[in-house]
């Protein structure tokens, strides 16, 4: 299977590459209380999907105050790298950050900062990263993508 599109956006996220037989969708969510981390399934109409891994977490949350993996947005950049940001608590001005270069093995998670000089911000949620093509938008973000 080679990877020609990696678009991951909507709320949770959708991927998509190109197999021999047509094409393939990859969703990104969460399920329950987003304590157990990130979930993939796949899909060839987007209307049925199959979890991946067994149904079970490829990455469990290690950041942010309540080590919550919610909403999570992944973003392909052109060295193949795959970026991943997600809602890391309820009430923090946090988001969480990762890597992986196949989606299965992940970087150690990260804490981002966000709005810290607006004292009365009260959480991050639902980050969006997308992809544009002359740069990740993951990669714009100071520190990352080296």
């Amino acid at each position: 299977m080679k990877t020609v599109l990696i678009w991951l956006t909507l709320c949770f996220g959708t991927l998509m590459t190109t197999c021999a037989n047509g094409t393939a969708y990859l969703f990104s969510y969460f399920i329950n209380d987003s304590k157990d981390g990130l979930h993939l399934a796949y899909s060839y109409d987007g209307l049925n999907w199959t979890a991946l891994n067994g149904g079970k977490s490829y990455l469990t949350p290690a950041v942010g105050k309540d080590k919550l993996m919610r909403d999570p947005s992944i973003c392909q950049a052109p060295d193949g790298t795959f970026h991943m940001v997600w809602t890391s608590s309820w009430t923090d001005r946090i988001i969480g950050y990762a890597s992986s270069r196949d989606l299965v093995h992940w970087s150690e998670q990260r804490a981002i900062p966000v709005m810290m000089h607006e004292p009365t911000a009260h959480n991050c949620w639902a980050p969006e990263l997308f992809y544009v093509r002359t740069a990740c938008t993951a990669c714009a973000l100071k520190g990352l993508g080296k």
